[in-house]
């Protein structure tokens, strides 16, 4: 403890070795309370270091006989020398510099952390008029020339008294709106465009964050593929089906046998005998693919004996992922099929994506990668994600990063009006490229790069949580809204479900997501609902999964990369550093949007068709007038009139009846009308 005082105060001085383990421990508290502001703190303590140093060596200045070490802190010797080399020896300039430089600290700290500073009100003293009357607004009397006051003349008109103050009441207003308005204007730029975050690609080093394959490939032993190759021939040889084995697909975790039939054979032969084979070849799992597409063979899959784990910094790392970001920047990492290549999709062209399995069968982990893929690829600046997670668990390490407009949503309420509030958006987006004359976000950035429109992915993790709420209705039309329209705007849907029954995936639903993933399910029903074929049931499980679009007319079998739970808490971490820096949380959610998620009240979906069509103020009076030319009141005629819903046609009625304008409800009798 000796020698580390006696070296401090070789660099900070006998009363500068206080103050500075003051400072350096106040700051390490800091930083260990808020560990991703590090930088910032560190930068403030050298700044403080400097400070202390030159206003402590204030009687070293005034006294050259003084010592540095042995009174001040000998480390703000090269700032004191440069200022004497510019202003000579002059001391007053030496200290109003140091004081300038002071302030000037104080008031960097205080905007980094958005101190809030009052500002003293502006005070205009009125002149009183001689007749001690109360000053009022002229009359028309009072509109001659008003007198002008001379420096030394004391006597005043009434008129030019009572202009005067209105005109500097006038001033006043001015002054103090002008005032008002800039401040929050700079308030507001403060809060929603001064976050400039860094623009390069990829965001974060796979490598470096994520877990590596420690095997490359798929190999399975040749023992192995004859057993099953003559165990296979033998069991259709029983059936007179001769086939010959064309090819061995090995994946990560499934083995395809490629078998093409002899001449007369036809396909269906070999499909109905999937239980037999299956219990041939002893598989747990065994799944047809009659024919394979674009060839002329059947495939025999079963699962792989010695199944390889696919990791997503191998995806993210892979030539076809880097040569698909060329292209576009929402491509995912689907994993690899059963051949073991490279799978990835691009979210653009989907554009919504729709995923159904079990519990366990690596449904949640998917979303996960999906998620990790589109950040490797895009900037806060650039992509935006609203997520909801009704089971509180899954999303909240998402938690924190720039990447979300809003908090994780898990009250169904909420993610209610954050889905009618998307739907504005997008028709905000829409009158918005409609005015720049343009189809595309793309083409929307690239004519206008200062104003440039962020990309928005919503993902649901449980659907069925939201369908069974009880709005049902205005879920399932919120969805499909999106779904339908949202693509050229750059708004997005990844919407996954544990129960892939008719309740949750609706036809209308199904019929806007042609994108479709399937994991694991428990019956061939299920896997009816997501894909509309079946074999999603014979999956192996553990991120094994069928992937369908619009342009496939069968389904292509993928095994998802695996990513854990301590990997995406490195990743979230690394990011919280690279962008957030010493901003708070509650800082990058947009503050519109919050309001409307925080919102208590019902939920009403107002889309000119289902539920609204206006306000209810506009609706009342568009009821009295109905009602004044029928003579009828009734909530079904107001449904019906005013395009909206049951409830809210009944709720108007309540309105009219408080207003007077209907007389209340007597049993079965029509309501009277009392205008």
């Amino acid at each position: 403890m000796n020698v580390l005082h006696t070296n401090a105060i070789l660099a900070f001085g006998r009363v500068g070795v206080l103050p500075f383990f003051v400072v350096a421990g106040v700051t390490w508290l800091l930083i260990l309370w808020r560990g991703q502001m590090m930088r910032t703190w560190i930068k403030i303590f050298v700044a403080l270091t400097l400070l202390l140093s030159a206003l402590l060596n204030f009687p070293v200045i005034e006294n050259v006989a003084l010592s540095y070490q042995d009174y001040g802190w000998y480390i703000s010797w090269p700032l004191l020398r440069a200022i004497s080399m510019l202003f000579g020896e002059s001391i007053m300039a030496t200290k109003i510099l140091i004081i300038l430089w002071s302030l000037g600290v104080l008031g960097w700290i205080g905007y980094t952390f958005n101190l809030s500073a009052h500002l003293p009100s502006i005070r205009v003293q009125l002149p009183r008029s001689n007749s001690g009357t109360r000053l009022s607004a002229p009359t028309k009397k009072s509109t001659s020339k008003p007198t002008i006051k001379r420096f030394g003349d004391e006597s005043e008109t009434t008129s030019s008294s009572v202009g005067s103050t209105t005109d500097k009441e006038l001033v006043k207003k001015m002054l103090m709106s002008k005032v008002k308005d800039k401040i929050d204007q700079t308030e507001k730029k403060k809060s929603l465009t001064r976050y400039n975050f860094p623009s390069d690609k990829p965001t974060y080093v796979p490598s470096q964050v994520l877990a590596v394959d420690k095997a490359q490939s798929a190999t399975v032993s040749e023992t192995f593929l004859l057993s099953k190759v003559k165990d296979l021939q033998s069991k259709l040889a029983e059936f007179n089906v001769p086939v010959e084995i064309e090819w061995f697909d090995i994946g990560p975790s499934v083995v395809q046998i490629r078998v093409r039939p002899e001449a007369g054979i036809k396909v269906s032969a070999i499909e109905n005998l999937q239980s037999d084979i299956a219990l041939s070849l002893k598989a747990k799992g065994l799944r047809i693919v009659a024919p394979i597409p674009g060839t002329d063979c059947i495939g025999i899959q079963i699962p792989n004996p010695q199944p390889q784990m696919v990791r997503l910094s191998t995806m993210l790392g892979s030539d076809k992922f880097l040569g698909a970001m060329n292209d576009n920047w929402t491509n995912l990492a689907l994993g690899k099929n059963v051949s073991g290549e490279v799978v990835v999709k691009s979210l653009e062209a989907m554009p919504h994506l729709l995923v159904a399995g079990a519990t366990g069968s690596g449904k949640s982990v998917g979303v996960n990668d999906f998620i990790l893929s589109l950040m490797y690829q895009n900037t806060p600046s650039e992509m935006k994600f609203l997520m909801v997670d009704p089971k509180q668990v899954e999303m909240e390490l998402y938690s924190g990063l720039p990447y979300l407009l809003a908090p994780i949503i898990t009250d169904p309420d909420k993610a209610l009006r954050m889905l009618k509030r998307t739907v504005d958006e997008m028709e905000t987006r829409y009158t918005l490229l409609k005015k720049n004359k343009v189809k595309h976000i793309d083409e929307f950035n690239a004519k206008q790069p200062h104003n440039s429109l962020y990309r928005i992915v919503v993902i649901i993790d449980e659907l069925a949580d939201l369908m069974m709420s009880g709005n049902k209705k205005e879920v399932e039309l919120c969805i499909t809204r999106i779904a339908q329209k949202a693509r050229a705007v750059g708004i997005h849907l990844i919407v996954a479900t544990q129960r892939p029954s008719v309740n949750v995936i609706t036809g209308l639903i199904k019929a806007n997501m042609p994108t479709r993933i399937s994991y694991g399910v428990v019956s061939q029903i299920d896997s009816r609902t997501i894909l509309g074929i079946k074999g999603a049931e014979e999956l192996v499980g553990k991120g094994d999964m069928l992937y369908m679009d619009a342009s496939t007319k069968y389904p292509e079998r993928i095994q998802c990369p695996f990513v854990g739970t301590e990997e995406i808490n490195h990743v979230v971490k690394y990011l919280q550093m690279k962008y957030m820096k010493w901003l708070n949380e509650e800082d990058m959610y947009h503050p519109e949007l919050m309001e409307v998620i925080e919102w208590r009240g019902t939920v009403s979906v107002d889309f000119g068709g289902s539920d609204g069509g206006g306000s209810d103020e506009d609706l009342v009076e568009e009821a009295i007038k109905i009602i004044a030319e029928t003579r009828k009141a009734s909530a079904t005629l107001l449904q019906r009139k005013l395009n909206v819903g049951f409830a809210r046609a009944a709720r108007i009625l309540d309105t009219l009846e408080e207003k007077w304008v209907v007389w209340p409800q007597n049993g079965s009798k029509p309501r009277e009308v009392l205008i």
